[in-house]
C-alpha cells in the first residue's frame, strides 16, 4: 500500500479494482482501517475490500460516476441493512469505523428498501 494524499492512494487503488488485483492481508487491514470522508474513495475501498456498508455510501457519491455505477452492480438488500445496524448497535467496529456505519444508517433509513 502506497503514503500519500488522498488522490494519490485514490489513484493507486483504483487501477487495482480495475484489474482486480489479489489483495495481500496488510492491505486488506490498512483499508479496513482508512477513514475518509469522501464518499467516493469509501466505495472504491468497499469494492476492493467487499465492504457492503462502504458500497452503499459509494452508491450514494455523484463525482466518480465509474465508481457510482461500479457500486450500483452490487446488489444491497435490506437484509444488508440489518446487518450494517446490528454492527453499529452492537459497537461492533472491527470490520468498518463507527463513521462509516453511522453514515450508512443516516443515508439509508430502514424504509429505503422495500421489504
Amino acid at each position: 500500500m502506497i503514503e500519500g494524499s488522498e488522490i494519490d492512494i485514490f489513484a493507486y487503488l483504483k487501477p487495482l479494482f480495475i484489474e482486480n488485483s489479489k489483495l495481500s492481508e496488510i492491505d486488506i487491514k490498512t483499508l479496513k482501517a482508512y477513514e475518509t470522508t469522501n464518499y467516493g474513495m469509501i466505495g472504491l475501498i468497499g469494492l476492493l475490500i467487499n465492504s457492503k456498508a462502504r458500497i452503499l455510501l459509494g452508491k450514494k457519491q455523484v463525482y466518480y460516476s465509474d465508481i457510482q455505477n461500479w457500486c450500483n452492480t452490487i446488489e444491497t438488500t435490506y437484509e444488508d441493512l440489518e446487518v450494517i445496524a446490528d454492527k453499529y448497535l452492537d459497537d461492533s467496529f472491527e470490520e468498518e469505523p463507527e463513521f462509516i456505519l453511522r453514515k450508512v444508517m443516516l443515508e439509508y433509513p430502514a424504509d429505503s428498501f422495500e421489504n
